[in-house]
């Protein structure tokens, strides 16, 4: 077989390979989240006005659930809109009593506009949870359930199910109903805030205009926070009422996306393989194809962006994928000797690079030039405690050796929870848990590391024992933050490494456990993550500003024993006695200092009451708990 034979037949096995992805819908979470960002925001329709129930209106009127005279005060207050639909539950009866319902029941009574209220399907019962009878009665009603894709993202919504319609179709005036799809893809107009947005309170108060909503479509709904109606959209985190003003504005503007047929698709796949499969094997050289390649695959994606603002939806990451292994396998036939050399690269690296650093570089080459990025890690720091009492005595080989067994067991302990160690510094170790790859549970694995660390000590401790050689004592710190992680140092020599703040914090924590007599002390990032989880014991021990802050900061010994229930008394004392410092009450935080050391010895006790020694006679004007250090 001919070489022209061999990159046709490779071109058509990667439209083979991309054209099953297609039929399959192997692809599709993917590429939806592709054309999330093709929405770009839009002006939206005037005709669409949205009151939102925020935290300014929930406190100004009592608390939620708000009274349904506010509500019918509301609809008083808006004049002559062109419909009126309240994202509000109203199954229940007031819990204000029936003359909180009747006010309500009267203006829904007395409006000659439509006013829609929403229903919700139980999904798992199957029932319809609607209004009142009493509202019902007097109102159209919708359903507001909101479809959510496997990845959490709202991108469609159903117009109709079973017998009733969905609460932005039953406010819909100008759509077409017949031209309306069965799925309607959402239109988005723009992140939250996009449509007009009065607060509930100023509508109640009558200070907004009745002219403003004079034959508008009004939407009253839940925007505050705490009520928990926030959902993700392909252009942010928005409140569900804002949901349902783009559903409704899709369906008014009568403009739906469309999907490009299968066969059409198929044949495009086809066409894009061919393309990278000649433009790799026509033009010569190297950086000439790979130049002509990228601007073709920028011209396929442009296209796609191009159809999409006409409400076509073309699914590039087939094409992409046809064209990427078609390129791919052409590369790879015409330069075998260039990818042996690349497979010896890898070969050689791996002796004296991390393989998870080996994996990121193999996947992002362009990441071995100088530079980082910003990602949120976990930093760790561990220092041997009164290192040199405890190399006294010993030969330089001994203290090696020694200094070798510590670290090994230490390294051995970060690794097999996930962490990198970033560097030894003479004794200490500093290691970061997320990167180079992500990991969503950082703040866990390094407090199960620390706690390996312990562990892993306890049983070198054991042996050293045995050995007649003294026992090893360390200190731990660390913190979670925003850091810069990447490849640091000259253009001939550069090590992958963290920097910033919160590298500086994680070992001012380390220091700290020396103050506190403690083995381990955390960052309050890193324990709001681990605080409910069973494996782990925290105490909350102080408010510091470390040098080179202004703002202070809590900071938690993480516990690296299993406390008894003596221990746990102790840490109650010393939470009261904490409580009693920060009010300025000496007298009752020395009370319970002493109690929790008359049960034990206990580190941050002692600190405290040396404190107080000092505070009780020098008391600051501004005294509110927290304790600056004025030294690393």
């Amino acid at each position: 077989m001919g070489k022209r034979q061999v990159i046709a037949a490779l071109a058509f096995f990667a439209a083979l390979i991309a054209g099953a992805f297609q039929y399959f819908d192997i692809l599709a979470s993917w590429q939806e989240q592709v054309f999330d960002r093709f929405f770009t925001t839009q002006t939206a329709p005037t005709g669409i006005i949205i009151i939102g129930i925020d935290d300014q209106s929930i406190s100004a009127r009592g608390g939620w659930p708000l009274a349904r005279k506010d509500f019918a005060v509301v609809l008083q207050n808006l004049g002559s809109p062109r419909a009126v639909g309240i994202d509000v539950a109203f199954a229940d009866p007031s819990a204000r009593g029936g003359a909180d319902d009747a006010a309500l029941v009267s203006e829904l009574s007395k409006s000659a506009e439509p006013v829609v209220l929403a229903t919700q399907y139980d999904d798992r019962g199957g029932k319809l949870l609607k209004p009142l009878p009493l509202f019902a009665s007097r109102a159209r009603e919708g359903y507001a359930n909101v479809r959510v894709d496997a990845d959490g993202i709202v991108r469609t919504f159903a117009p109709a199910r079973a017998d009733t319609v969905s609460f932005s179709m039953a406010l819909a005036s100008g759509a077409n109903q017949n031209v309306v799809p069965r799925e309607v893809r959402i239109d988005w107009q723009g992140s939250s805030g996009t449509f007009l947005t009065i607060p509930f309170i100023d509508v109640y108060r009558g200070t907004a205009p009745t002219r403003v909503f004079a034959n508008k479509t009004v939407l009253i709904g839940a925007t505050a926070k705490d009520l928990h109606d926030t959902l993700a959209t392909p252009v942010g985190l928005m409140a569900g009422v804002e949901v349902h003003a783009n559903s409704l504005a899709t369906l008014e503007s009568n403009r739906f996306f469309k999907e490009v047929p299968l066969a059409l698709m198929l044949a495009l796949i086809l066409l894009s393989a061919s393309l990278a499969a000649i433009t790799v094997s026509v033009v010569p050289q190297l950086v000439l194809p790979i130049l002509l390649l990228a601007a073709e695959f920028i011209a396929m994606n442009l296209a796609s962006v191009i159809l999409f603002s006409a409400h076509w939806r073309l699914p590039t990451l087939s094409l992409s994928l046809a064209f990427v292994l078609s390129a791919g396998f052409t590369f790879m036939y015409q330069y075998v000797s260039e990818s042996r050399e690349k497979r010896q690269i890898r070969t050689m690296f791996q002796y004296y690079l991390m393989p998870e650093v080996i994996e990121e570089l193999a996947a992002h080459p362009e990441r071995l030039s100088l530079g980082g990025q910003e990602r949120t890690l976990t930093i760790l720091f561990c220092d041997i405690r009164g290192f040199t009492t405890l190399s006294e005595g010993l030969s330089p080989s001994e203290l090696t050796i020694l200094i070798n067994e510590y670290l090994t067991a230490m390294t051995d302990a970060i690794m097999e929870t996930g962490g990198l160690v970033d560097k030894y510094i003479g004794d200490a170790v500093m290691a970061f848990w997320g990167a180079p790859l992500p990991n969503p549970s950082q703040e866990i694995d390094v407090c199960r590391g620390a706690l390996a660390m312990m562990q892993s000590l306890d049983r070198l401790n054991a042996d050293l024992a045995k050995r007649g050689k003294k026992s090893i004592h360390i200190g731990i710190g660390a913190s979670t933050g925003e850091v810069v992680v990447g490849n640091m140092g000259s253009s001939k020599r550069f090590n992958y490494t963290v920097m910033g703040d919160e590298v500086n914090f994680a070992s001012r924590l380390e220091g700290l456990t020396k103050t506190y007599g403690v083995s381990c002390i955390i960052g309050e990032r890193t324990a709001k993550v681990v605080a409910h989880d069973p494996a782990f014991v925290l105490r909350e021990l102080d408010l510091v500003l470390v040098k080179g802050k202004k703002e202070p900061r809590a900071i938690y010994q993480l516990v690296t024993d299993s406390p008894g229930a003596a221990q746990r008394e102790q840490f109650t004392h010393f939470a009261n006695g904490r409580e009693a410092y920060v009010k300025g009450d000496w007298k009752k935080a020395v009370k319970h200092f002493k109690s929790a050391l008359a049960l034990g010895e206990d580190g941050p006790s002692k600190t405290f009451l040396e404190r107080i020694e000092h505070l009780s006679a020098h008391t600051p004007d501004d005294w509110r708990g927290v304790w600056e250090f004025t030294t690393k």
